[in-house]
């Protein structure tokens, strides 16, 4: 059995010989595109040997015009493809496609709508205010800026079905905005989780494996119940639903996660401390349809013997 025939047993639900494991990490700036990021990517791949492996977007999403005020939204056009720069993107993949094992399940990173309309809108890094530009004006008048970002899932949905041509076996979604103190439920399950359900629901359509990848700590999971990716990650450590809340939330669904991606075992831990808590780890979610990994992407000085003790816990698990 080769990399990609495990990974589709576990979305079926089926035992294999090991668990598998999903552990990706930020690279420095300087190795954010072109040729250095391939080479960052093929040197991570090397040390740790990954049984999946997710490519890094630092490709932002860009509009056709700026936007300040709420009536900006009004009559927003998607930009011609070849202005949304991201050939950059799908060059860089395709040159590490060529380059890694053929049967490595490779997953290429895309930004959810809301977070894209941000970096579009906004400096880049501080999604985390709760009152940014693009949630602000979702607040104030939902329906113009619901239907303007309708646009921005057709340029999403334009770049994953070009990331499968290149060879994706699929897209981890990076969905930002389920935060408990950033929308009212009702504004949320009405005009943000239809478009973030609407990329998922894309995904699946061009025969990809789709992450949802659910970002930021203090996450209203449930709100997220029903989207139909295949599998589903979370900031477990900053969150109070567990791996056993969500096989509840999410019913057939393969769980990915189970360590902190900024403290504990996994960043000062031994190996024998790092062991212990993958065995831990996987009593609570079950052996079948989970991949060990972390909360969220791992920091770019993490010690690669730590993940390397993990991959050599799960063999025997």
């Amino acid at each position: 059995m080769d990399q990609r025939e495990r990974l589709h047993a576990v979305l079926r639900g089926e035992k294999i010989d090991r668990v598998l494991c999903g552990f990706w990490n930020h690279f420095s700036p300087q190795e954010w595109t072109g040729k250095a990021s391939v080479r960052a990517h093929l040197d991570y791949y090397e040390k740790v040997k990954p049984d999946l492996l997710k490519v890094m977007n630092e490709h932002l999403y860009r509009m056709e015009k700026p936007i300040s005020h709420v009536s900006d939204w009004q009559g927003l056009r998607e930009l011609p493809w070849e202005s949304t720069g991201y050939d950059e993107y799908l060059e860089e993949f395709r040159m590490l496609r060529s380059e890694l094992p053929k049967d490595l399940p490779l997953f290429a990173t895309v930004h959810g709508v809301l977070v894209s309309a941000y970096h579009a809108t906004e400096e880049p890094g501080y999604f985390g205010n709760l009152d940014n530009l693009v949630t602000r004006h979702l607040r104030e008048d939902p329906e113009t800026v619901a239907q303007a970002l309708e646009t921005v899932v057709s340029t999403l949905s334009k770049l994953i079905t070009k990331l499968v041509e290149a060879g994706a076996d699929g897209i981890f979604y990076a969905a930002l905005g389920g935060e408990a103190q950033r929308f009212e439920q009702s504004i949320f399950e009405k005009y943000v989780k239809p478009l973030d359900a609407a990329v998922i629901d894309h995904i699946k359509d061009q025969g990809a494996i789709s992450i949802l990848h659910i970002c930021k700590g203090d996450t209203n999971i449930p709100m997220y119940a029903g989207i139909n990716a295949d599998i589903i990650n979370w900031a477990l450590h900053e969150s109070p639903y567990t791996l056993t809340d969500g096989r509840r939330l999410f019913p057939g669904k393969t769980l990915l996660g189970g360590f902190d991606d900024r403290s504990g075992v996994l960043v000062d831990g031994t190996a024998q401390e790092i062991a212990e808590k993958a065995a831990d780890i996987v009593a609570e979610a079950g052996r079948e349809r989970f991949i060990l990994g972390a909360d969220c992407t791992l920091p770019e000085d993490i010690e690669i013997a730590h993940l390397r003790a993990v991959m050599e816990a799960a063999r025997d698990l």
